[in-house]
């Protein structure tokens, strides 16, 4: 597999070349560990781990790639093809795209066809591995879910809990605080209580605020505004645990968030949203391509319904950020 260092090229030279499609392969056993094959010694990068992949042929789709791959590398083929993340990397001569599946009914026992060490890893071990820098980002996107709430309003605290509990009962394990109208002391009270009650439930919960934040032992992550984009200097070394986000609404605002080293960005709005009703959707169109050019996961959110989860995965997005959608 073709491994990846980006660097800095003229945007004009990078919108006229070609782009190497390249495939990556998620590899999940039944008992949902992964894949992972180590680079033999004498090999550029020697002796760092991979997701196995490799660049598609002409004529070929995803899936025939995929297999056609596996079988040559590892002597295995697989049933079930899930979109993870499309990251694009551009160099003085070419650009290339790691188009990234999550795979699995594995059909035959996996072997090293070229030399290579292969081992079964707990999700949970994934980040003791030493990986090539793009491996990395598709790392994150596997270690992120596809639903990601945001708590709408309410007057009581016991219906934000009881929203957030519906929420967690459903499968979603990755929340964001949001209450603006709250004055700050209350609001940062109200989230650590809220925190530790999402900790319990084996969830994680995003905050709004500045990068002090991070020093906090009970604060998951810190969700950032596109305004704060722009003023903020890039945060101290944060817990490998906690995670940094932003609110995105366009090409510019992407670039500024992962100079920033955000582990991912929510795009908006999609749609119409109720929430923002006068504001102009980007549409599904201009969300793909965006999409397309960041280079960390992205949550689609405005308008968004639960049945759009699978087609923003479809389209590139790690999947979708709402807050109606979500209620119990």
């Amino acid at each position: 597999m073709l491994s990846i260092a980006p660097e800095l090229v003229d945007k004009t030279m990078v919108e006229k070349r070609k782009v190497v499609h390249v495939v990556v392969a998620v590899i999940l056993g039944d008992d949902g560990r992964v894949l992972l094959a180590r680079r033999p010694d004498d090999k550029h990068m020697g002796g760092v781990w991979e997701f196995p992949g490799g660049k598609v042929e002409p004529g070929e789709d995803i899936r025939q790639a995929l297999n056609r791959e596996l079988r040559e590398e590892l002597d295995i083929g697989v049933a079930t093809f899930l979109p993870l993340i499309k990251i694009r990397h551009d160099y003085p001569d070419k650009s290339v795209l790691l188009d990234t599946w999550v795979v699995s009914g594995v059909q035959g026992d996996p072997k090293g066809n070229e030399g290579q060490l292969i081992r079964w890893v707990e999700k949970e071990r994934l980040n003791d591995y030493e990986f090539p820098e793009a491996n990395k980002i598709i790392l994150r996107a596997l270690q992120l879910p596809d639903r990601y709430m945001i708590t709408g309003h309410f007057v009581e605290k016991e219906t934000l809990f009881n929203n957030v509990s519906a929420a967690l009962d459903n499968g979603i394990d990755l929340i964001q605080f949001r209450a603006h109208w709250l004055e700050q002391g209350e609001y940062l009270r109200l989230a650590q209580e809220l925190s530790g009650f999402v900790q319990a439930a084996g969830g994680r919960l995003m905050v709004k605020g500045d990068f002090s934040l991070l020093s906090e032992s009970w604060c998951h992550g810190l969700h950032l505004t596109s305004r704060q984009l722009g003023f903020l200097v890039k945060p101290e070394k944060r817990h490998i645990s906690q995670l940094l986000v932003a609110s995105c609404h366009d090409r510019e605002q992407i670039k500024a968030a992962e100079a920033m080293l955000v582990d991912f960005i929510t795009l908006s709005p999609v749609k119409r949203s109720t929430s923002h009703p006068e504001t102009i959707p980007l549409g599904l169109g201009q969300a793909e391509m965006l999409t397309g050019v960041a280079k960390v996961p992205v949550f689609w959110l405005g308008g968004m319904s639960q049945g759009d989860t699978d087609l923003a995965r479809q389209l590139g997005a790690q999947g979708i950020a709402a807050i109606q959608a979500f209620r119990g």
